[in-house]
């Protein structure tokens, strides 16, 4: 009897746990650590239902009732604002390809061909080095001649290449951070393409600095009524509650797959979602993937855009 008291006990006591980091992860305020914690709710929701399936297994009804629980309060955060797919629109006017190239990558020659290999029309790199900026024009050029290279040793450098002709090519600043802002030529019309690396939060302040990134990145794209695309390392996940406010004040909504996962990437694997397409209203992605880039601890996206 006192057996079966104290495992009843440790049944009660785990259960509660389970529900409180549940609890946590759901409602914690939009600070630094939830924020950590639940840009991996994807793996909390599998941890749980392996909690789930052993408290099944060992008959503890506690435990099992409050994993299933767990699990549902976490898959119902998995909410991000994704943009509608417009089942009539079959064909696309601009193929978009986002890289995040890791500086330190030495897999030059790799690289350089999987992103020939892509045909895509715009290509968005990010931690561009000086090394990397060389590479890519020398090799890039005679495919994708309208370019624009901002190299940094601080895994911040970004570059935006393009085969189809840009109506306009800028240089801006989120914070101390420079995002490219092209207007591209396509068979539909022009397009706007932003070409983003946001801070990673790695710490407190980072945290603040990314989520004023974005806000400013949402007045960029407010500054003009046109079919837009947002690509790159926005360093968020799509249910977070940044990714929300950009796409709330900006009118964007995300493209590619929610829960794609890109980063970290390890032996072709990655954990969760931080880099993005996003699209203006009117705008669809009528495809998209996800690819392995040789040396980068990130998943390459592409996706086939319509306007």
């Amino acid at each position: 009897m006192r057996t079966l008291l104290l495992r009843k006990d440790r049944d009660v006591f785990l259960s509660v746990v389970i529900l409180v980091v549940a609890t946590a992860l759901a409602f914690a305020p939009d600070a630094f650590l939830p924020m950590l914690a639940r840009a991996f709710l994807m793996e909390w929701a599998a941890v749980f239902a392996l909690i789930l399936a052993w408290s099944v297994w060992q008959r503890r009804a506690w435990t099992g009732g409050a994993a299933a629980m767990a699990c549902i309060m976490v898959l119902v955060q998995l909410d991000a604002p994704v943009a509608p797919v417009l089942h009539e629109r079959s064909g696309a006017s601009l193929r978009v390809a986002q890289m995040n190239l890791l500086q330190p990558n030495r897999r030059h020659a790799e690289v350089v061909r999987l992103a020939m290999e892509s045909n895509a029309d715009v290509i968005s790199f990010q931690e561009v080095s000086m090394a990397w900026s060389e590479v890519l024009q020398r090799e890039l050029n005679a495919s994708y001649p309208f370019h624009r290279v901002v190299p940094g040793d601080h895994c911040y450098g970004i570059a935006l290449f393009s085969r189809l002709p840009l109506e306009r090519l800028d240089v801006l600043m989120l914070e101390d951070t420079p995002v490219i802002e092209a207007l591209v030529r396509t068979s539909d019309g022009p397009v706007r393409v932003f070409s983003v690396h946001a801070s990673s939060p790695g710490s407190w302040s980072d945290h603040r600095r990314r989520n004023a990134q974005l806000v400013q990145l949402a007045s960029l794209v407010r500054r003009a009524d046109m079919p837009t695309v947002v690509v790159g390392d926005l360093n968020t996940v799509s249910w977070d509650r940044a990714m929300w406010r950009l796409c709330v004040n900006s009118g964007l909504r995300v493209g590619t797959e929610a829960t794609t996962p890109t980063f970290p990437s390890l032996f072709g694997l990655a954990l969760i979602p931080i880099d993005h397409m996003l699209v203006s209203r009117g705008t669809s992605v009528v495809h998209s993937a996800s690819f392995f880039i040789p040396g980068s601890d990130h998943r390459g996206l592409i996706a086939d855009i319509a306007t």
